[in-house]
């Protein structure tokens, strides 16, 4: 009987230390992608977002569902009393009609800089006078055009020339994110991703040329005309992108408040050639467009040193882990 007693407190125990994690846009890409990757004994997940479809997640262990937006104050604030969060990950962003964030910023700016700028910072005057731990998703794009740097690789205190209206909204969303940590020395950490590709695109962005040619080599009797861009492509596996997430949440309090994450920089037709050794489809057609905007390589040896991280995926474990 005794013995019981013991293991029960023990489990009592294992139980209360499991991290409450609210992922603010988790039913996206990156969302869905870093919740596949959770050790479902170490975290109880909560998802927020305005699009969720809770029948979709019927059978995954969310803990509790929230659709609602970032720029709905009151509720906001409710939600983020409802539970003693440890960690806050935010990964919301306006997609407008599906067409990729650049395009969505370019259509209507107002929008992408209200939910962009300001429900994060909606979020984190909520939480300021919290415990709370945020991580966030920044971009490349704060850099703008790799031909405005000399550099090889540009660290995370270069100078940010953004340009693209996208690229402004992070700027001041990572300017946001100072703003709370400066003064009311909130622990905020931003990672700066790349192009994010792999199965379970949900958007018509850059990387939906590449998700249309893994779908084309994976069925070989479908006729597709891909558009894709000729330029430099710097890429990084969803899960991958994933990983770096919730090694931060593993990390001690030391993070930074901003991060370069690492990418793989490849071109559309190697990627072509790389899908096609697994399944020739003499269907694919691949237009190239005339140059696309390029963002210089980022250096990410501050998270390699503070996170211990390392990608797994290059271009043919990669492809080779998409098509499987």
């Amino acid at each position: 009987m005794i013995y019981n007693i013991q293991i029960k407190s023990l489990k009592k125990k294992i139980m209360l230390k499991r991290k409450n994690i609210l992922i603010i846009g988790g039913y996206g890409f990156l969302g869905q992608g870093i919740i596949s990757c959770f050790n479902e004994n170490k975290y109880y997940i909560s998802i927020l977002d305005p699009n969720i479809d809770s029948k979709a997640l019927k059978n995954s262990k969310i803990k509790n569902i929230f659709k609602i937006s970032t720029l709905d104050t009151e509720d906001i604030n409710n939600v983020l009393k409802s539970e003693k969060w440890d960690y806050i990950i935010h990964l919301a962003a306006f997609g407008g009609n599906g067409n990729g964030l650049l395009k969505a910023a370019n259509e209507d700016f107002d929008k992408a800089l209200d939910v962009n700028v300001g429900g994060f910072a909606n979020v984190l005057d909520k939480l300021k006078n919290t415990k709370t731990k945020v991580i966030w998703s920044s971009s490349t794009v704060v850099f703008g055009e790799e031909s405005g740097y000399t550099e090889k690789s540009v660290k995370e205190n270069a100078i940010l020339k953004p340009s693209s209206n996208y690229g402004l909204t992070k700027l001041m969303a990572e300017q946001v994110a100072n703003y709370y940590i400066n003064n009311f020395k909130m622990k905020i950490t931003g990672i700066r991703f790349p192009i994010i590709i792999g199965p379970g695109l949900n958007y018509r962005g850059v990387a939906a040329g590449i998700s249309d040619m893994a779908l084309t080599i994976m069925n070989k009797n479908i006729k597709h005309e891909i558009k894709i861009p000729s330029s430099p492509l710097d890429i990084l596996y969803i899960k991958d992108a994933a990983s770096i997430v919730v090694n931060m949440l593993n990390t001690s309090d030391n993070l930074k408040n901003i991060y370069n994450s690492p990418s793989l920089r490849t071109y559309a037709k190697n990627l072509a050639s790389e899908f096609s050794n697994y399944n020739k489809n003499k269907h694919l057609k691949i237009n190239y467009l005339n140059k696309h905007s390029t963002y210089p390589i980022m250096n990410w040896e501050r998270l390699k040193n503070d996170t211990n991280f390392k990608i797994k995926y290059n271009i043919k474990k990669l492809i080779k882990d998409w098509v499987s």
